[in-house]
């Protein structure tokens, strides 16, 4: 091998060599590089929290009960007492439940009023009656005139009204009819007018509720025990409300699957006019608002001094309160929140599935870095096994140049 050549191929071996070895250092900051990745990882192992499974004591409290009368009554809270002068030593809240009649507000969705004309009854003072002659009389300034068969418009506003009141029909009083100062006929008998006191009139009023649904709809009848106790108790919950400010007069009823429903003129014309397409009011209404009145199971609460007994378990025996001298023996009962003792097994389990995947995504994140691990450490061994080749080859090209310069210049030696 010549000289130049010799050279050259050094130079070559040396680049080479100067390669792999940059590729070496490359492949051991890598690999340090994942050695980190791997040390976070583990970091991020130990600080997972296992899961603990709930247990049953930690839902479980005691209950304290007694019997006054036919009602269960339980100590809620009870508080010490220091020094009274009474001699109570405890501030006891104890609680029962019972049925309370009770007014509840609720809201209609897809309520479907339809409102149409029915007959009605107003109230005519009696100072708005004049008898003007023997059975002639002017009522609130219209004259009134006895009822007139042959003349349509009387008839069919007579028969509007004998729907709602067929007990005008079988009565033998002559009947008189006037014109109302809202454009209305009205009626009312010669009885009447010839009494004291304010009268009833009828006549067909405009824009009455007919129907909630596929329910007919009547005005509260103030007579029946039930519609009026239903009616002062929904006043009573609710005192501001529309219902409550309508008066007894505007307020209609209807009875929904053995439920009796209430709502007041206001609600059920604001509803019945609230339908998007007036060509067919009755779809697409507003909720309506509307009450009913039935049993309610009520805590009734109450908090009282007493005088508690209690034994060397710590536990209460019996109770005596301020305002009487029963005493009352006392039960001790363990009660377990089941309900949410099984919301925290849930949770429980839950929480588990949460900390096996976080575990299934280190442990693959693991993985990965071990076989990029794996394939950068083969990879750095290949590199060391063709740096030893490229030394050698180094040495023996090194060997050859030495021996081309000694034989080189040994020529001009003497």
């Amino acid at each position: 091998m010549g000289m130049a050549a010799s050279q050259a191929r050094w130079l070559a071996l040396t680049a080479r060599k100067t390669n792999v070895e940059y590729e070496g250092q490359q492949v051991n900051q890598a690999r340090t590089a994942l050695a980190m990745k791997s040390a976070n990882t583990f970091n991020e192992l130990l600080a997972l929290e296992v899961p603990t499974a709930p247990s049953t004591q930690d839902f479980t409290t005691l209950e304290y009960t007694y019997q006054d009368g036919t009602i269960t009554e339980t100590v809620d809270t009870m508080s010490q007492l220091i020094n009274d002068p009474d001699g109570y030593n405890y501030m006891i809240k104890h609680y029962h439940y019972a049925d309370v009649f009770t007014g509840i507000e609720n809201r209609l969705t897809n309520p479907q009023v339809v409102m149409g004309t029915a007959g009605t009854t107003s109230v005519v003072r009696r100072s708005d009656i004049k008898k003007t002659s023997e059975n002639e009389y002017t009522i609130q300034g219209s004259t009134a005139t006895v009822y007139d068969p042959t003349v349509k418009a009387q008839y069919d506003a007579l028969q509007k009204i004998l729907e709602n009141y067929p007990d005008i029909a079988k009565s033998t009083d002559t009947l008189y009819t006037y014109m109302g100062s809202d454009g209305s006929r009205h009626f009312i008998n010669q009885s009447s007018l010839e009494g004291t006191g304010d009268v009833v009139s009828y006549y067909v009023a405009k824009n009455i509720p007919e129907y909630v649904g596929n329910c007919t709809v009547t005005r509260l009848n103030p007579t029946d025990v039930n519609q009026k106790a239903s009616y002062e108790q929904i006043c009573r919950d609710w005192p501001t409300s529309s219902f409550a400010k309508s008066g007894a007069g505007n307020i209609y009823t209807w009875e929904f699957q053995g439920e009796r429903r209430y709502a007041c003129l206001e609600d059920l014309v604001k509803t019945s006019q609230s339908g998007p397409d007036q060509a067919t009011p009755s779809e697409n209404q507003d909720k309506l608002l509307y009450y009913v009145a039935k049993d309610v199971n009520t805590r009734i609460e109450n908090e009282q001094k007493a005088i508690v007994d209690i034994n060397e378990q710590g536990r209460i025996q019996s109770i005596r309160y301020e305002d009487s001298s029963a005493v009352y023996a006392v039960s001790t009962n363990t009660k377990t929140d089941t309900n949410a003792y099984e919301d925290a097994m849930n949770q429980y389990h839950y929480d588990m599935e949460v900390y096996e995947k976080r575990i299934q995504d280190i442990n693959a994140k693991t993985e990965k870095i071990q076989e990029q691990d794996r394939t950068l450490e083969l990879r750095l061994r290949q590199l060391d096994t063709e740096q030893e080749a490229l030394q050698t080859e180094m040495e023996a090209v090194q060997k050859v140049i030495q021996k081309n310069i000694e034989s080189t210049f040994k020529t001009f030696e003497s």
